[in-house]
């Protein structure tokens, strides 16, 4: 008897404890493109939590450092760290949209399956780091911008986050990051 009740009592709290972990994001089902391998189209998935970062490295030099972190319900978190016209936390947001087209350019690229890192070429240049989660499936890579076996789409992807958070508005144009010395 006490096991049935305790059994009763575990389900009904795990089943409410993920209805407040996870969040309604099914607006990601849009998303998923017509492959039946897709993350996205399988109905489970569909409050899955997603998350996909940018973060730019250090350089022999003066190359701007930061981090963007892009959420699926739009938030856009940008950590200014040096050389960059903003230091510091910043936070916006984008439309669900754009996160889906985001998340799309990741898959379109076969992003799961690309290499952990991309090493090589000349030296003392900075490397860009992407993450994507989508529920529990994640992957890293970490990209050194002068290796020659990088795919040219990844360095394409790379951008694209930056044009779609609109990271200028904090790292600034070289002349902004060269007048305040890098830091602000």
């Amino acid at each position: 008897m006490r096991s049935s009740i305790l059994l009763s009592l575990l389900t009904v709290l795990s089943s409410s404890a993920l209805t407040i972990v996870l969040p309604n994001l099914s607006f990601l089902a849009a998303a998923a493109p017509a492959s039946p391998q897709s993350e996205l189209n399988q109905p489970q998935r569909s409050s899955t939590q997603v998350a996909l970062t940018l973060e730019r490295t250090a350089c022999f030099g003066f190359c701007p450092m930061y981090k963007v972190t892009v959420y699926g319900n739009g938030k856009v978190v940008y950590e200014g760290r040096r050389f960059v016209k903003v230091t510091g936390t910043r936070t916006t947001t984008i439309s669900r949209a754009a996160v889906r087209k985001l998340v799309a350019e990741f898959q379109k690229i076969n992003y799961f399956k690309l290499q952990d890192q991309y090493t090589g070429g000349h030296t003392d240049a900075p490397s860009a780091i992407t993450s994507l989660t989508m529920g529990r499936k994640q992957k890293t890579v970490n990209h050194y911008l002068p290796s020659p076996d990088a795919p040219t789409q990844l360095t394409e992807l790379e951008n694209k986050i930056d044009a779609v958070v609109n990271s200028k508005q904090w790292i600034g144009t070289d002349a902004e990051r060269s007048a305040q010395g890098g830091r602000k």
